[in-house]
């Protein structure tokens, strides 16, 4: 029997999140492609880029909430967490750091004197 792709795979830098996009990762840099267009291009480490295209994934109806958390080693969860956090506060609430700030201290200034 002929193949007539025997070596068709996706290479290993890439994630495949459904049938129409993708997640590539070369060195330091992401790209999330839609039907063969960049989405989402961004570093890494950059937390903050990646909330937002896991929230465009998903709120542009590209992919759902079960594809992008897998895909993006999150639960689903923390993908409804960045929609919301998206909604009430755009990008900028998508930097918030998860937790209370660090350095700054949990007693009011009223019970320090």
């Amino acid at each position: 029997m002929r193949t007539f792709f025997p070596e068709a795979r996706n290479p290993a830098c890439t994630i495949v999140i459904n049938d129409r996009s993708q997640i590539r990762t070369q060195n330091d840099h992401r790209v999330v492609v839609v039907c063969g267009i960049t989405l989402a291009h961004y570093g890494v480490h950059d937390r903050m880029s990646e909330a937002l295209a896991m929230v465009s994934l998903v709120e542009q109806g590209w992919a759902d909430q079960n594809d992008v958390a897998r895909a993006f080693g999150r639960s689903v969860r923390t993908v409804r967490r960045y929609q919301e956090r998206f909604e009430d506060g755009g990008l900028a609430a998508l930097g918030l750091g998860n937790g209370y700030p660090k350095g700054r201290s949990r007693r009011m200034a009223r019970r320090l004197n």
